[in-house]
């Protein structure tokens, strides 16, 4: 069996690597999933693994298994880019004085909702010194601190390379123009430069561009995607191995609502020796990246996106939570990098076939991937290697999606306490 895997982030590259442990041949490509050069999530991502975090009986099935998949995957393939870290769920001043019901009920929930044996520390702000956060002058007025961990992305996008070349993973860079569907089925893909790759089937992990890609009506309406701004920063020393995100996150509820509009929860990771900060959202409900059918013109991003103010509510967010690190970004004429996320409307991935069309499948769509790809990537290779359907007690096929009247499930509130760290 010949399979290609569209797509090289953190997606496409673990759903090779499954794939190639069942005597399948794969080819991964590596290059831009579209005809347009996107910016892959993956290289601008905090790396968070809320290990916590589940599929299917409102987030229960498969729960707390990201943290035990990656050092699996790391004992049989080395050094990928793991490590240890420290979640600090803050909030701030005006949360305290605006919300302050709302932020007990957040920490009331996030206790309720931990496994047992884990106990969150609450934490005053001149308790961030114990984790040499003093230098970054944060303001926050208080915070949970967990146990974490998070996936060094710029380690794992080159030991990866070395991994899937020793699994015998084919890797070829080029663009998707179209996938080739003949008869239902799918048999290959027409590449940007008129080459054409045929295969027994192909898995789709290209995320934003996922909808520009399916042959399916109204794709851009069921596997939609949003704009996430960060801003990475040069450090004149290591960020120390914390994860800063806000208790009272809007991107989540923005995603579950469907609403167009534009949040900016404040917080930073480690980064290449730096650290990154983020992230604007900017939800592009029911709008899709266009694709080579639009003509011999380059491909133009569409929906109310509007860059610059995303970064001027990002800076602003930064300036208020950080002004030391506003500073050096002024300093450093750091830029803001924008990238094009896909989500799901019921905050469940994608993992399965392609609804009416055979030898396709899906994977993408995650909330909290770095938690949950390295726990459903063996699934899919599953369900590829047998041609079977992925079990429907996890609540995560594509064609849930799919309604009569063009509606959609309602609204997930599963994945508690929260999916930092995308």
């Amino acid at each position: 069996m010949d399979i290609l895997v569209v797509g090289g982030g953190l997606c496409g590259t673990l759903a090779a690597l499954a794939l190639s442990r069942h005597q399948i041949a794969v080819t991964l490509l590596t290059g831009a999933a579209h005809p347009q050069a996107i910016p892959a999530a993956t290289r601008y991502s905090y790396g968070g693994i809320p290990w916590w975090m589940g599929v299917g009986n409102d987030g229960r099935t498969l729960a707390g298994q990201g943290l035990v998949c990656w050092r699996q995957l790391q004992e049989r393939h080395g050094d990928l880019g793991l490590r240890p870290a420290t979640l600090l769920l803050h909030w701030s001043a005006a949360d305290d004085a605006d919300d302050h019901a709302g932020v007990e009920t957040a920490v009331t929930a996030l206790m309720a909702s931990l496994p047992p044996g884990i106990t969150p520390e609450r934490r005053e702000r001149s308790a961030f010194r114990q984790e040499d956060l003093q230098p970054l002058g944060l303001t926050c007025a208080g915070a949970i601190g967990l146990p974490y961990g998070r996936i060094d992305s710029h380690h794992y996008r080159h030991a990866m390379v070395r991994v899937l070349q020793s699994q015998g993973v084919r890797c070829l860079p080029g663009a998707v123009a179209r996938l080739l569907v003949r008869h239902g089925r799918c048999t290959g893909a027409r590449l940007a430069d008129g080459a054409v790759v045929r295969c027994d089937g192909v898995v789709l992990a290209t995320g934003a561009a996922m909808a520009s890609l399916l042959p399916l009506a109204g794709a851009d309406k069921w596997f939609p995607y949003s704009w996430a701004s960060v801003l990475p920063l040069r450090q004149p020393q290591p960020c120390p191995e914390v994860v800063l995100m806000p208790l009272l996150g809007g991107r989540e509820r923005m995603e579950r609502q469907g609403r167009a509009d534009l949040v900016v929860d404040p917080g930073l990771a480690p980064w290449h020796g730096g650290v990154v900060f983020g992230q604007a959202t900017c939800l592009q409900h029911q709008s899709r990246l266009s694709g080579a059918e639009d003509g011999p013109a380059a491909p133009t991003l569409t929906g109310p996106w509007q860059p610059a103010v995303a970064e001027a509510r990002l800076r602003q967010a930064l300036a208020e939570l950080a002004p030391g690190l506003a500073a050096a970004a002024r300093r450093q004429q750091a830029t803001v990098r924008h990238c094009p996320v896909s989500y799901s409307p019921d905050g469940r991935p994608w993992v399965g076939g392609c609804p009416g069309t055979e030898n396709l499948w899906l994977f993408g769509g995650f909330r909290g991937g770095f938690a949950l790809a390295p726990v459903l990537a063996p699934v899919l290779a599953e369900a590829v290697a047998h041609n079977s359907t992925v079990a429907v007690e996890l609540g995560v096929d594509p064609a849930r999606l799919l309604k009569p009247q063009g509606r959609s499930c309602p609204p997930s509130q599963e994945g508690a306490p929260r999916s930092s760290g995308s």
